[in-house]
């Protein structure tokens, strides 16, 4: 039998430590993966990121409201008169009941 050279042995143990290395590193990466992909750890994850998208949304929407006062005004009282339509042709209707009928001149009864 023939004697393998210092260069192979040195060779063949740094092969063998590399080998061990990356079961210990898929050991690991492993193990996140499962801890990242419980429901629960999903779930938190998709909110932190809903949070910051929404977040950031209502920071360009407050940017964009102090850019354009006059616009906002105009949006917002149209937004109150469509939301406030109904109550107010109730308001109108119940004026109208409750006062006579003005188009016709009284006429007197003999």
């Amino acid at each position: 039998m023939m004697a393998k050279t210092n260069d192979e042995i040195f060779s063949l143990r740094s092969l063998a430590m590399d080998r061990a290395q990356a079961r210990e590193n898929l050991k690991i990466d492993t193990a996140a993966t499962r801890e990242r992909l419980k429901p629960s750890s999903l779930v938190s994850e998709a909110r932190n990121k809903a949070t910051q998208k929404v977040g950031k949304a209502g920071q360009k929407a407050t940017e964009g409201l102090k850019a354009h006062p006059v616009i906002t005004a105009t949006v917002a009282a149209t937004a109150a008169m469509i939301a406030m339509r109904r109550p107010i042709a109730r308001l109108i209707a119940s004026q109208k009941k409750s006062q006579p009928d003005q188009s016709q001149p009284d006429q007197i009864k003999e």
